[in-house]
C-alpha cells in the first residue's frame, strides 16, 4: 500500500467524520458508554479478586484440635489435611505460638501474662491455605470429617458475600456490555451508511474510472476505526481519574478499610485495561464499518 493511498484513506475517513458530526458523536458516545462499563467492571472485579486473595492469605482457615491429641495424631491430621483437594499448605501452630500470635494481634500482651505453660488455654491448631478462596466451602466440609478436629474458624460469611458480589458484577457487566456493543455496531453502521449515501455519486465515478472495491472501502474502515479509538480513549481517561479519586477517598475517609485490605494500584489496573479497551474499540468500529459496507455499499 503506497503512502499516498494511506494519506488519502485517512483524509477521506476524517472528512467523513466531520461531515456527519451528529452521527459521529452518537457513535463515539455509544462506544464510550459500552467501554466505560467494561472499565468500571474490570476495576471492581480486579479489586474483588485481590481482596479475596488477601483474605485467603491473611486469614485462611484455622483448624483447632481436640485437647487430648498427641504428637502421632497431630502428624496424622496434618497428613490428611495436606492430601485434601485444593489445599495448598498446612502450617502447625502450637499452643505457645498461638499465645504469642494472640499477644501480637491484641497489642496488649501484658493482659495475657500468666497464661504460659500449663495455664495456656489454647489448643494445638493448623492454619490451612487454599489454592483458591472459591473452594473454601468444599475444603471446610472435608476438614470437618477428620477425626481429632474440634473446631474450625474461617471468614466464611465475608468470603461468600464477596464471591456473590463478584459474580453479580460479572453477570451484569457482561450483559450490559453485550447490549451496548450491539447498539454501538448498529449506530456505527448507520454512520457509515450515511457516509456511503452522501458519497454515492463520487463512488460511482470512482468505479467507472477503474477504482478497486478495497480502494473505496478503506476510507470507511478508517472512519469506523477512528470512531472506535475515540470511543475507547474517552472511557480510559474518565475511568483512570475516577478510579484514582475513588481509592483516595476510601483511604482518606474510611481508614479502617485501608487497615483491612489494600486496593490495587491504578497502574496495575490500566496496564491491562488500556490495550483491552483500545482493541475492543477498534474491533467495534471495524466490525460496524465492514458490516455496513457489505450491506449497503454497492460497488
Amino acid at each position: 500500500m503506497r503512502p499516498s493511498s494511506i494519506r488519502y484513506y485517512f483524509k477521506e475517513g476524517v472528512t467523513s467524520l466531520l461531515r456527519n458530526r451528529l452521527m459521529t458523536v452518537a457513535s463515539v458516545a455509544t462506544v464510550a458508554a459500552c467501554l466505560l462499563i467494561v472499565a468500571f467492571s474490570w476495576c471492581l472485579i480486579s479489586n474483588l479478586n485481590s481482596i479475596l486473595a488477601q483474605i485467603e492469605e491473611n486469614i485462611g482457615i484455622n483448624v483447632f484440635l481436640d485437647d487430648d491429641v498427641d504428637a502421632a495424631e497431630i502428624t496424622r491430621i496434618r497428613d490428611e489435611m495436606i492430601q485434601l483437594p485444593h489445599v495448598a499448605d498446612v502450617i502447625y501452630v502450637s499452643p505457645e505460638e498461638g499465645l504469642e500470635n494472640l499477644k501480637e494481634e491484641l497489642e496488649m500482651g501484658d493482659i495475657l501474662d500468666g497464661f504460659e505453660g500449663e495455664n495456656n488455654p489454647l489448643s494445638h491448631a493448623f492454619t490451612v491455605t487454599l489454592d483458591s478462596i472459591e473452594n473454601q466451602d468444599t475444603v471446610l466440609s472435608e476438614l470437618e470429617q477428620i477425626a481429632g478436629v474440634r473446631n474450625i474458624s474461617a471468614a466464611q460469611t465475608e468470603t461468600d458475600i464477596l464471591l456473590r458480589i463478584n459474580r453479580i458484577i460479572g453477570i451484569v457487566g457482561v450483559t450490559a456490555v453485550l447490549v451496548l456493543a450491539v447498539i454501538s455496531v448498529v449506530i456505527i453502521m448507520n454512520t457509515i451508511k450515511l457516509s456511503v449515501y452522501t458519497r454515492r455519486t463520487e463512488i460511482n465515478i470512482m468505479k467507472y474510472v477503474g477504482a478497486t472495491d478495497w480502494f473505496i472501502r478503506w476510507p470507511f474502515i478508517i472512519e469506523g476505526t477512528l470512531i472506535g479509538v475515540l470511543g475507547a480513549v474517552i472511557p480510559l481517561v474518565i475511568s483512570y481519574f475516577a478510579y484514582e479519586k475513588a481509592v483516595q477517598v476510601l483511604n482518606d475517609y474510611l481508614p479502617m478499610v485501608q487497615n483491612l485490605v489494600t486496593f490495587l494500584d491504578v497502574s496495575s489496573i490500566f496496564v491491562v485495561l488500556l490495550p483491552v479497551l483500545l482493541v475492543c474499540g477498534i474491533l467495534l468500529g471495524v466490525f460496524g464499518s465492514v458490516s455496513s459496507i457489505r450491506k449497503y455499499l454497492q460497488v
